[in-house]
């Protein structure tokens, strides 16, 4: 009791007295434009455009209107056409390996901005499993361990990886149900390397530094929790199941990634803003990685490897 106390009054003196009216004076907002788009050989290429507002501003940050010119190699292919709600498409080109693109957005009055990435290759995986009931938590609720082989190529490689579970459209409905494997126990060591386990991600990022052009098996034991949805697309294109999704990313999305994940887990959202007694426990704020001249965003590529797990079951003694 006495613990509890000394809690409550600890939270109350650290959030009190903390808080004082200022005028608040609006500045200028530099006028930027903002290039977001991923790339990767199975979608047509395509891009979102927005500009820089003030946070006070009604204005639309939606670009409906730039010329937004793509090349392969530094050589001119078309204009990207104006889809809606500021994105852009190709109405032909997808990307291929080892080729470079580049994105150039052009707007009265902004300054022209330029991103460039390159398609990396694709990784293949050997064989995977899902194991559930080698092991149980403290619950009584069954493990689920993966385990995969891949062969990673003789050169520098980053990997973004993910487990899901997914379930195609009923009969009177038009979107997937697909659900991340979450709850990360034991982590392999490579992960524990790389990957901000500490913000409890549901994606995991890694470099082949400990097995540069090497077969690698990685081991992963995850608690019984799943986060997910509906989407409007399925992420593995073959059928309902279990998966192993393995993307071997550029530098540029490594870099955009990893910045993301611990930026996603140190943002005042949610609980936080409506009760602001947990404000204490925000971390700091992370300025995000782009790799967009004269301007902000991201352009990165991508290439991912779809691998069905076999599901073994071990029933419970």
């Amino acid at each position: 009791m006495k613990n509890l106390i000394f809690s409550v009054i600890t939270i109350i003196l650290l959030n009190s007295n903390c808080s004082k009216e200022i005028e608040f004076k609006q500045q200028s907002i530099e006028k930027k434009l903002v290039l977001n788009g991923f790339i990767c050989p199975d979608s047509l290429i395509s891009v979102n455009v927005r500009r820089t507002i003030g946070i006070l501003s009604n204005e639309s940050s939606i670009v409906e209107n730039a010329t937004v010119s793509l090349y392969k190699n530094n050589k001119f292919i078309e204009n990207l056409e104006y889809i809606s709600k500021g994105n852009y498409k190709s109405s032909s080109i997808f990307p291929q390996v080892d080729s470079i693109y580049t994105v150039k957005v052009e707007l009265e009055s902004y300054p022209t901005i330029f991103a460039s990435d390159t398609i990396p290759k694709q990784t293949p995986i050997i064989n995977g499993t899902k194991t559930t009931g080698n092991t149980y938590d403290e619950y009584g609720d069954p493990h689920h361990d993966y385990e995969f082989e891949f062969s990673d190529a003789l050169s520098k490689n980053y990997y973004e990886l993910f487990f899901i579970q997914q379930t195609f459209p009923y009969q009177y409905d038009s979107l997937y149900w697909i659900y991340f494997q979450i709850g990360l126990e034991v982590a392999d060591p490579v992960l524990k390397s790389d990957s901000e386990l500490d913000t409890n991600p549901y994606t995991y990022i890694f470099s082949d530094r400990y097995f540069n052009g090497k077969i690698y098996k990685m081991k992963n034991k995850f608690r019984a929790a799943v986060c997910g949805g509906e989407f409007k697309a399925a992420f593995a294109p073959t059928e309902k199941d279990n998966y192993v999704i393995l993307r071997t990313t550029s530098l540029v999305y490594f870099n955009y990634r990893k910045y993301w994940i611990r930026h996603k887990y140190n943002q005042q959202e949610g609980d936080v803003v409506e009760y602001p007694l947990f404000s204490i426990f925000i971390g700091t704020p992370v300025d995000m990685y782009s790799n967009v001249e004269n301007g902000y965003g991201i352009f990165a590529a991508y290439n991912q490897t779809y691998f069905k797990l076999k599901v073994i079951n071990i029933p419970q003694k």
